[in-house]
């Protein structure tokens, strides 16, 4: 065996079959020259043998030479002292002794031991092709970003159950889940919060993403809002149109509407006619050009989905709001918006994170909180053709991932979409767990955030079964296959088995009712 190329993230090896010849994709290969071991893991096999024109003597003894083969692996890590290590401060020589990584010493080198139980490491699962646990470093997992994709059915709710359930032993455990799909609100550590059930009152938006985002008013129709920002300093004197300032809603729009009727008096009189003696009038500034916005009030208020957003609360609801999602007494609040519009469920993930990441802000020696975004490229999209006010939301989260490691916030971002999130906060996480992949664009993106050895690794998800992960970071000591161990709650995520449920007797479903219960909604 011979080593007959190395790159900063490849080596290639010529063997022949006696003596590699059980040689396997994803086999852990270790490859030293008595000062540095590199750890590789095989990702080609090439069968070289040659033919040549030559006797028919010669033949016969080259068919009884065993048959070359090249052997293409990627650089994980070294061994330092014993342990592995993912950085490579130094590479070897040619001159190498290259030998099959047995599970004893895998186990060793991975120091999977009671240390590693007992240092704020949690189990996530095993490791597929060694029969040894699987640790990630809670730390360095928590605090920096992290990230976890893959295709719709893989296991994400499954694994992100396991991680948060782990999390949740801790007495002092803080996170905050946006559950878009009600898949995590059943947990007996979770406080769950459903919105629709739950006020949100519409003035917890801010005046401005209510305003752009609700009423759909354009912030460069200068006049609607000239006229929106007048009736809403009328009752709010001391308002900041960014900030969630308690006002009555319902006085808001009777104000808008006066707005939109309003008639001037001219200081002049009839002199003749029916009109003797009235004063004359003319029409107000805004006098038919809010007939618009007070339509889209008037639909929103008979909207029965929306009504949460309307209740009448007091002013210090916000304190108590927030005081339940950052405080409370379980370790993980769950904001479940499964029952809410998917405009509104938006905005309220905007409003929560962005009032989340100012408190944090304020407080000295503040309780860390992670933020867990289950389908962030639904609300942190790449897209750039976002108006001012998405493009406000999606630089919170921006925000968060550049300067919350200070202030002791993080995200953990779940997407099966990861070529559509946001680059930025993708950058910026350390840790990405990913599941099976298919997807070329979205295992392009995931490679261009790896190092260079783990890049080619990714490929190998596209074979990965349901609960099938890499760990990819600083939380894991190596970047291999790991089978994710289900949690002992499991979220409310289910595959349908189409095929056995079509095999059953059809039941009776009462159409009508379900459509009138939808019109009423």
């Amino acid at each position: 065996m011979k080593l007959v190329k190395i790159l900063p993230g490849k080596i290639q090896i010529r063997t022949d079959d006696a003596e590699f010849k059980n040689a396997r994709l994803n086999d852990l290969i270790s490859v030293s020259d008595g000062e540095v071991e590199l750890v590789t893991m095989i990702t080609a096999i090439t069968d070289n043998d040659v033919e040549t024109q030559i006797d028919e003597n010669a033949i016969m003894e080259e068919l009884q030479q065993p048959s070359l083969k090249v052997i293409e692996c990627s650089i994980l890590g070294s061994v330092v002292d014993g342990s592995f290590k993912q950085q490579i401060d130094r590479y070897p020589s040619t001159d190498v002794k290259i030998q099959k990584i047995s599970e004893h010493e895998f186990g060793v080198m991975l120091t999977v031991d009671s240390v590693l139980k007992n240092s704020g490491h949690f189990q996530i699962g095993k490791y597929a092709g060694y029969d040894a646990d699987a640790y990630l470093d809670g730390n360095k997992f928590y605090q920096r970003h992290s990230c976890i994709v893959g295709n719709t059915g893989c296991g994400k709710s499954e694994t992100v159950t396991k991680i948060v359930e782990e999390t949740a032993k801790l007495p002092s455990a803080n996170v905050v889940i946006f559950d878009i799909h009600g898949e995590y609100s059943k947990l007996s550590y979770v406080d769950s919060i459903k919105m629709g059930e739950v006020p949100f009152p519409i003035w917890m938006l801010g005046f401005a993403d209510m305003a752009a985002n609700v009423l759909k008013v354009k912030e460069d129709s200068t006049v609607v809002m000239s006229a929106l920002r007048k009736a809403y300093y009328m009752q709010c004197p001391g308002g900041n149109e960014g900030k969630p300032i308690y006002y009555s809603f319902a006085e808001f729009s009777h104000y808008v509407r006066h707005l939109n009727d309003e008639m001037v008096e001219t200081g002049e009189f009839y002199k003749t006619g029916d009109k003797a003696g009235q004063a004359k009038t003319v029409k107000g500034e805004y006098n038919g050009k809010l007939t618009g916005v007070f339509n889209t009030i008037a639909t929103i208020f008979n909207d029965n989905r929306y009504s949460f957003l309307f209740e009448n609360v007091s002013e210090n609801y916000l304190e108590r709001f927030f005081n339940r999602i950052m405080g409370g007494d379980k370790p993980v609040k769950n904001i479940d918006l499964s029952g809410i519009p998917h405009d509104i469920a938006v905005l309220i993930i905007g409003a929560i994170t962005k009032l989340i990441y100012n408190i944090q802000i304020m407080q000295k020696n503040a309780r860390p909180i992670t933020l867990v975004c289950d389908e962030a490229h639904v609300y942190i999209p790449t897209d750039f053709q976002l108006t001012a006010a998405q493009r406000r939301m999606v630089e919170i989260f921006e925000n968060i991932a550049k300067e919350g490691r200070k202030f002791g916030i993080t995200l953990f971002v779940a997407s099966q979409r990861p070529s559509e999130l946001n680059k930025t906060i993708m950058a910026q996480c350390a840790n990405y767990i990913v599941m099976k992949l298919n997807n070329e664009n979205d295992k392009g993106m995931i490679k261009g955030m790896m190092p260079a050895g783990s890049a080619d690794v990714i490929e190998t998800t596209t074979m990965f079964s349901p609960g099938d992960c890499l760990v990819v970071g600083d939380a894991c000591p190596i970047p291999l296959k790991i089978h994710v161990e289900l949690a002992k709650e499991r979220p409310q995520s289910k595959t349908i088995q189409f095929w056995n449920e079509w095999s059953k007797e059809r039941d009776s479903v009462d159409y009508a009712a379900c459509l009138e219960e939808y019109l009423e909604k």
